[in-house]
Parts: structure tokens; sequence; C-alpha cells
């Protein structure tokens, strides 16, 4: 059954560093799993540069520590080459979520810009990034505050499940939040129309939502989407943001130009959804 199908994850595929301190993805993947009774399978691409019975050797060690601390980790993939080899991986375990660190991240992105002809039009999976460094003590630390960058479409409309479905999960706080560029409005008249058409379109998502409180909000923006996303998710302590990607698909929904700038100015944990 895929994620598409579910609304929800159950093959979860976590990218690991052993030469790193701490696995922060790891650690959130194990957290996310125990929340929606799935699985995680740890991946680990070693560089063709590095021993290869010595980089695997390290991987089985830290897989040996990490299932006993958390028994959502069940498998460990190994392979050489680079980052774009997750997808291999994923494919290999039927992933329907890639977690990776910020390290991972900012290793990987280039390499997707690079080969995008052959990596973006490949798999539905989605994909979070860890941006706050955790160390395992933290592996129980759940996310309270959840917001999602709703975009009024039916093309957004997996985005909200999956945020919905987190947190009733979690038992977080949720809140819808859609931004009015005010380049894209020619007076002052024109962009309050728009901020209460926006605001009835969220309340319109939210009637639908059962079991659950959403807050609505509207804001407008002056330097882009992203930054204001980033801007209230600062603002209120959210501590994850769910969105979605409409022309990318597998890692490279990474590669928006908004999810990009989430990413990289919010410094929180931050969900891409396929849609």
């Amino acid at each position: 059954m895929s994620s598409r199908q579910s609304v929800g994850y159950h093959s979860i595929v976590a990218a690991i560093s052993p030469d790193q301190a701490g696995q922060p993805a790891a650690i959130r993947a194990a957290n996310v799993a125990a929340k929606l009774q799935s699985q995680v399978t740890l991946a680990h691409i070693a560089s063709l540069s590095q021993p290869a019975n010595e980089s695997l050797g390290t991987a089985r060690h830290l897989m040996n520590r990490l299932s006993t601390e958390h028994p959502e980790i069940t498998l460990l993939k190994s392979t050489r080459g680079n980052w774009l080899d997750m997808v291999q991986l994923s494919d290999e375990v039927s992933g329907d979520l890639i977690v990776l660190d910020t390290p991972v991240h900012d290793q990987l992105v280039p390499l997707l810009r690079e080969h995008e002809d052959d990596h973006c039009d490949h798999g539905e999976c989605d994909v979070l990034v860890i941006g706050r460094q955790q160390s395992e003590d933290d592996a129980a630390t759940d996310y309270a505050h959840i917001l999602v960058a709703a975009d009024l479409t039916d093309q957004g409309l997996m985005t909200l499940y999956k945020a919905v479905r987190m947190a009733k999960r979690y038992t977080a706080r949720l809140t819808l939040l859609n931004v009015v560029e005010q380049g894209l409005t020619d007076s002052e008249e024109a962009l309050q129309s728009a901020i209460e058409l926006r605001q009835r379109g969220l309340e319109a998502c939210t009637s639908v939502i059962e079991g659950l409180k959403v807050e609505t909000r509207v804001t407008t923006a002056e330097t882009g989407v992203d930054q204001a996303v980033a801007d209230y998710a600062a603002s209120q302590d959210c501590d994850l943001i769910v969105i979605g990607s409409h022309k990318f698909k597998g890692l490279c929904v990474l590669l928006g130009n908004t999810t990009a700038g989430v990413i990289g100015g919010a410094g929180i944990d931050a969900l891409v959804v396929h849609e």
C-alpha cells in the first residue's frame, strides 16, 4: 500500500552517517515510526574512497546500537556511491518517507541539481529534513506545533491530509498558514479582499477535518512566501513545517524554490509531501 493510498508511512528510510556525532535522522525516524506503527530502515552510503569492509562494519555496529534503543529500526541497507543512491535503497524496501539530517541534505541538493534529468522523475516518497541537530537523548521529543504551508488548491489536499494525520498521532497543535504576496495586488483594498478570500478558503478546508481543532491564519509577505512561512514558524514556536511539492518527485521535492527557502530559513524540521 502506498503512502498516497493510506495517507501514512509504512516504510521509513533514514540516512545515517557513522562518522557524524549523533544520528538525528535515525532518531526522528524511529520517533515517527513509533507514532505510526511503522518500521525504519537505515540507509548507509559509503564513499568509493572508504575501505568497504571497514565502512560496513562501522555501519553495522551503529545499526546494532540504534536498533537496541529504538525497536522500530529493523533493517540496514548499505551501498557505495553518493547520496543519490538513497533512491535505490529506498526502492528496495518500498520506502514512502525518507528522513535526512541537515549535513546529508546539504550534500544531496547539489547532486540533485547536477543530475536532475536522471533523478527527478522517480518515486513518490516524501522527505523529512531534520532542521535541528539532536542528540540521542532527544529520541522521545514529540512534535507539539505543526504548521502547514497551505496553497488552497486541490493539489494541496494530500499535504493537508498527511499533516492532519501527524497532528493526531502526536496530539499536536495544527495551524494552516496561507501567504498573500503583496506584490500581486495593486491596492490596499485588493490586498484585504485577497486576505478575506484566503481566510474563507482555509476555513472551508478545516470544515471537513474531524477530531482535531485546526487553527487558520493568513499573512502577507514582502520578501517571499518562504521567508514568511519561516518567520511565522519561529514566532509561534512551531517544530514541524509541512509543505507540498507539485512539480518534483522523489528526492527532487527538495529542489522547489519555496521548499528550499523554508528548509534553509526555518531551522526546524520540514516535511515535504509529494502531491
